[in-house]
């Protein structure tokens, strides 16, 4: 959903999400390729409305912290794989980190090359919804 938030699923991030399924532990052996495209087929359908529905996803998941440390990781991961940080992606990422447990303290920590990111200066958190006009 991170890639869909600016309006562009870029290159970039399809290949960042490739290359994090491919080289880190946690995703070995899961086959992600149909589900990637199912879920941009649902993005292209109604963008905003599977972002909202990943979202009250993730608020009932019931993650433990080292997998929200490792959401966070990749949300940051494919929101920089373009090289261009728009507000609607900063906003979707303030909107996840809203609905995880995690404190601001760990977080900080564990990313601190981007506070910038992470602090809510905005207070999207406590919007409910992802409103944003978006199409693809």
């Amino acid at each position: 959903m991170a890639m869909a938030c600016d309006g562009d699923i870029a290159n970039e991030e399809i290949k960042e999400i490739k290359n994090i399924v491919a080289n880190e532990i946690y995703f070995m052996g899961y086959d992600f390729e149909e589900q990637l495209k199912i879920t941009i087929k649902n993005i292209k359908v109604n963008v905003k409305n599977a972002i909202n529905q990943y979202l009250q996803e993730i608020a009932t998941n019931g993650l433990n912290e080292h997998q929200e440390i490792l959401l966070i990781e990749v949300l940051l991961r494919i929101i920089l794989a373009d090289e261009k940080v728009e507000e609607s992606e900063i906003k979707f990422l303030q909107m996840v980190k809203a609905k995880l447990k995690i404190d601001e303290q760990t977080l900080t920590v564990k990313f601190p090359h981007h506070i910038e990111f992470l602090m809510d200066f905005n207070n999207y958190g406590l919007h409910e919804e992802f409103t944003n006009e978006i199409s693809i």
